[in-house]
This record gives C-alpha cells, sequence and structure tokens, in this order.
C-alpha cells in the first residue's frame, strides 16, 4: 500500500494540489487501483496460510479444527487407504492436515479464480481451510451496510479487470476513487484479521501473534 501512496505522491507532483480538472495522470490511478485490489488479494491469502499454520502447529489433537474442515480432509486421505486418518500414529495427522492445506491453498490459489478476491472467493477459502464460515458477513460498519460492502469490493474488482484488459478504453479513474478504496480495502482488512483471531482464540485459547494497541505490543 505505500506504492500507491507514492503514485499518489507523483500524482500531486504532476497535476498539483488544488482543484479542477488532472491531465495525464490516469496512468497513476489506473496503476493504484491495481496494485490495491493486489494488496486485497495478497493478504486474504496470507491471512489464510498463517492461521492455518498457526492452529496446526499449537494443535494436540486434530479437534482444534472445526468438524466440517476435518471431514473435508478426512475424505482425501481416506481415498488413499487410511481408515481412520485421525487416529494416525505420530501426529500422522498433522501431515494429513499439512496436506489438505495444500490441496485447499492449490485449488483456491494457485489452480484458481482467486486472482478475482470476491467475498464468495474469501468465504469458500476460510471456511475450508480453517473453518470459519461466511468470512464476509460482517464486513460492514456504520455507513456502509454488508450489501454495499460486497458490491463495492466487487465494483473494484470489476474495475480492475477492466483496466487490465482495456486500459486506455477503461472508464476515467480519479485520485478519489484510489483514496476511497485504500480506506475500503483497509477497513476489510482489519474485519477479517478480527474475525480470524477470534476463530483462532475460540478453538486454541491462544492469540496466534502479537498485537499493537495504542503504541504498544500486548
Amino acid at each position: 500500500m505505500s506504492e500507491v501512496a507514492r503514485l499518489m505522491d507523483i500524482h500531486t507532483i504532476v497535476a498539483g494540489a488544488g482543484p479542477g480538472r488532472k491531465r495525464d495522470v490516469q496512468v497513476l490511478n489506473k496503476s493504484a487501483i491495481i496494485i490495491t485490489l493486489a494488496c486485497w488479494e495478497a493478504y486474504v491469502e496470507d491471512l489464510a496460510r498463517n492461521a492455518f499454520e498457526y492452529m496446526l502447529n499449537v494443535a494436540s489433537e486434530p479437534s482444534i479444527f472445526p468438524d466440517h474442515v476435518l471431514a473435508v480432509a478426512g475424505k482425501r486421505i481416506a481415498k488413499a487407504g487410511a481408515l481412520d486418518v485421525w487416529m494416525l500414529a505420530d501426529d500422522g495427522w498433522k501431515a494429513a492436515l499439512s496436506a489438505h492445506k495444500d490441496e485447499i491453498l492449490n485449488k483456491y490459489i494457485v489452480k484458481g479464480s482467486f486472482n478475482t478476491p470476491s467475498c464468495k472467493n474469501i468465504d469458500k477459502l476460510y471456511s475450508e481451510l480453517i473453518g470459519l464460515t461466511s468470512a464476509s458477513r460482517e464486513f460492514y460498519w456504520p455507513g456502509m451496510s454488508n450489501d454495499k460492502a460486497k458490491k463495492k469490493l466487487q465494483d473494484l474488482i470489476d474495475l480492475r479487470g477492466e483496466i487490465a484488459h482495456r486500459v486506455e478504453s477503461s472508464k476515467s479513474v480519479y485520485k478519489k476513487d484510489v483514496e476511497g478504496y485504500q480506506k475500503f480495502i483497509k477497513r476489510l482488512a482489519v474485519i477479517l484479521h478480527n474475525r480470524t483471531i477470534a476463530l483462532i482464540y475460540a478453538r486454541t485459547k491462544t492469540m496466534p501473534w502479537r498485537l499493537y494497541r495504542h503504541g504498544k505490543i500486548h
């Protein structure tokens, strides 16, 4: 996101900070939109991966994961011939769950459509990987309903696609659009992070990483 901020600094250098129509800066605004969505995509992926790995590392038994995650993971192992994957000795169940993680990430990120980090794709990824169901249902705050937030995220995805595929013929993007989407994505990131933290704490009774409050580490 610091790269987006730098693009906006260049925008001011080129076009000035005063009111009025700005010329020759569309490429900066459009580039900023693409980077902003790329940041969201990377954040969603990294948070899901880190949450799973933390839960697996602190787990003493497979029940630390919700039943529907174990059911999805168990089906794959059962096909390989294990009658009861969760009774595997020597932490074999951890290897089974780690393989499940690789399969889910491969499904949704490597070979899947997660280059469109929509609410639908986020919900599927988080549900199957760590058991966080309907992750996007908390995407709301005063003045922004859940429906409006989902539509705004889809609008950003659509705008990125239009810019990437049509470039010069895509609609105009203004500095205020970039700044608005930056704030929007940061809000979504905080909400998704907090929902993930809440699930991890509920399952493990531990906090997965240090939190910063009022300038101090807790």
